[in-house]
């Protein structure tokens, strides 16, 4: 029988005897066809290749602009080159401290970049390559944007956006900005959507905010957008194809995380993504939760870490589908947070900041390894196996994995890529570890089975690894035996 849901996200309840569902490093995508027997498939998530290496430094904003790549690391400001090169901004640095920085244009045309990095405003002009340092903007500046000709600095402290003389960076006005109002939660955030909106998210609540082309001061609120959903976490918030997601907070508590369709938001966390963040309150925090946002294949991905968890959650917009990353730590025997920490689209190709090596990387699904050089580590528990009402005991006598086998490498590790299988009977403990082999290289018939499976009085879920460096894709999963929920006793 076809094992029902092999192929799925991450669904880890509060009880894993009722599920325990983790999907770490693949995400899944519906099969659309109707004529094979699969719903789904596993597909890799992409690895990385070291693009340019500055230092060992933390990577903190990366921006696309002008046939260049611009990227703040520590306090510095680099330029990076579509021939793997990095050159240091060297008249100035910005200021450095634990949270991202932003960074915003006003065009080809305009040749800046406003840069908030340590709560100041700093200018970066293309054509000099000269860093100013807005002494207008000290202190007023923990995140940027840019809308019609205005770049706007947005002060968190004290619930402010300012915003610069149009087309001209350099010219602040102090008596230019607005201030909260609508609310008395403060606010924490600010991103610019598509639409020229200005998205403010406080504590509890939100709005939205547009060029209403008034004077003296040209933005004004949205009517009627006004929302009950804040953050505890301010570079959570980003902007995901259409929709704005953020994980959000309310006057009830924290840890849903929403995304909106219009201007409403949605809930889109799962009770199994809303019970890990809230074991991340409980056991470290999730104020420094961070954002990064791509899309690759027809999917939209909003990855949300949290760094002092070591965790990533992925929700996948296309498909509604949530998933884990990873990077593996071999010393813990777990997985850490996953890598990147910035992202731009630039030179063609998906460019990352790894967030502790200063690595610059290209980010691909043909990539098997991650920044730091290790295998990716890709991991599958599907939903349970229960035995059937009125059954003592429920026999696995085998299972198969379906998959696109011999795709191994011709050599070195991977040459003849292996399969891990772990299972438990009660979700707590697991067995040994049983291989299997992918097929080397050609052996497109190969099978991947495992037979004499443990016996179970309750339930019974494997588990499914893989390290090698191929591209793993995984339809299902066969199982035979007896005793099965939804089978006969025989």
């Amino acid at each position: 029988m076809l094992y029902p849901g092999f192929v799925s996200g991450s669904y880890v309840s509060q009880s894993p005897f009722a599920d325990c569902e983790r999907t770490v490093n693949w995400y899944p995508e519906p099969i659309e066809p109707q004529s094979v027997p699969w719903q789904a498939a596993l597909y890799p998530c992409p690895g990385f290749s070291n693009y340019v290496t500055v230092g060992n430094i933390n990577t903190r904003a990366l921006f696309a602009m002008a046939g260049n790549v611009f990227g703040v690391l520590g306090a510095s400001v680099y330029k990076f080159t579509s021939t793997n090169s990095a050159s240091i901004v060297t008249d100035g640095t910005v200021a450095n401290d634990p949270n991202p920085a932003q960074i915003a244009s006003n065009g080809d045309a305009g040749g800046e970049l406003l840069i908030a990095s340590g709560g100041n405003g700093y200018l970066l002009t293309i054509a000099s390559n000269t860093l100013t340092t807005i002494s207008a903007l000290a202190n007023k500046c923990t995140m940027a944007g840019m809308i019609d000709g205005y770049f706007l600095a947005f002060d968190s402290g004290a619930s402010k956006f300012y915003i610069s003389d149009l087309n001209d960076g350099t010219t602040w006005d102090a008596t230019q900005y607005a201030q909260r109002s609508i609310a008395p939660d403060p606010w924490k955030a600010m991103v610019v959507d598509g639409s020229r909106q200005i998205w403010l998210i406080g504590e509890q609540t939100g709005e939205v905010w547009y060029d209403a082309g008034t004077s003296p001061f040209p933005f004004a609120p949205v009517p009627g957008a006004v929302f009950g959903y804040g953050t505890p976490a301010p570079f959570s918030v980003k902007l995901a194809g259409t929709a704005m997601c953020w994980l959000s907070q309310t006057t009830d508590g924290a840890g849903i995380v929403v995304a909106t369709a219009g201007v409403v938001p949605q809930r889109i966390s799962t009770y199994a993504v809303e019970t890990a963040i809230a074991t991340y309150a409980r056991d470290f925090v999730i104020t420094d939760a961070e954002a990064v946002v791509y899309s690759e294949a027809g999917h939209t991905f909003y990855c949300l870490s949290f760094p002092s968890a070591n965790a990533t959650w992925v929700f996948d917009l296309t498909t509604g589908i949530w998933h884990e990353r990873g990077v593996w730590d071999d010393e813990a025997g777990a997985f850490d947070v996953w890598a990147p920490r910035s992202h731009c689209y630039g030179f063609g190709q998906h460019l990352i900041g790894d967030r502790t090596t200063g690595q610059i990387c290209t980010m691909d699904t043909s990539y098997t390894a991650e920044c730091n050089g290790s295998t990716i580590r890709r991991l599958r528990i599907p939903p349970p196996m229960f035995r059937a009402p009125g059954v003592r005991r429920m026999f696995v006598s085998r299972m198969e994995l379906v998959m696109e086998t011999g795709l191994g490498t011709s050599t070195g590790q991977g040459a003849d890529p292996q399969v891990m299988l772990r299972s438990s009977t009660n979700a707590q403990t697991w067995s040994g570890q049983r291989l299997a082999s992918a097929g080397k290289i050609g052996e497109y018939d190969a099978q991947v089975v495992w037979t004499r499976l443990p016996s179970s009085t309750k339930m019974w879920v494997p588990e499914i690894t893989v390290t090698d460096p191929i591209p793993w894709r995984i339809m299902g999963a066969e199982i035979d035996g007896r005793g099965f929920f939804g089978q006969g006793v025989a």
